[in-house]
């Protein structure tokens, strides 16, 4: 039967107990594999519970009207504009104070005084 030799052989008890057990083997892997996957929607949590508020309060409140999103998106501009006119007055102070001389600046030369030796 097989390709090495040419007498047909019997299978003996002992060789179907092996095959069985490997057989068994492999499917308390394939068990194993399938219990070690979880399903995703047995994870799924509830959000916390300011976030629950908030949604529960956005679903009951009126839609906002033109007006009011035009108004808001207004004011944020504005605020993102104030933001970015204070950012550039802190780069402009500091890039004036690097460009100072040492000589305008005596506490530097204080805490650093050179030494002629």
């Amino acid at each position: 039967m097989g390709c090495s030799s040419s007498k047909s052989v019997d299978a003996t008890a002992d060789d179907r107990k092996s095959a069985k057990s490997t057989t068994t083997k492999m499917a308390s892997k394939k068990e194993y594999r399938e219990k070690s996957e979880m399903p995703l929607n047995e994870t799924l949590r509830q959000p916390p519970k300011r976030i629950q508020q908030m949604m529960q309060e956005a679903a009951s409140s009126q839609p906002l009207t033109l007006e009011e999103l035009e108004d808001k998106q207004q004011r944020a501009e504005q605020r993102r504009q104030e933001l970015m006119q204070q950012k550039l007055e802190i780069i402009q102070k500091n890039a004036q104070m690097l460009m100072r001389s040492p000589e305008e600046n005596p506490e530097d030369e204080q805490e650093n005084p050179e030494n002629p030796d």
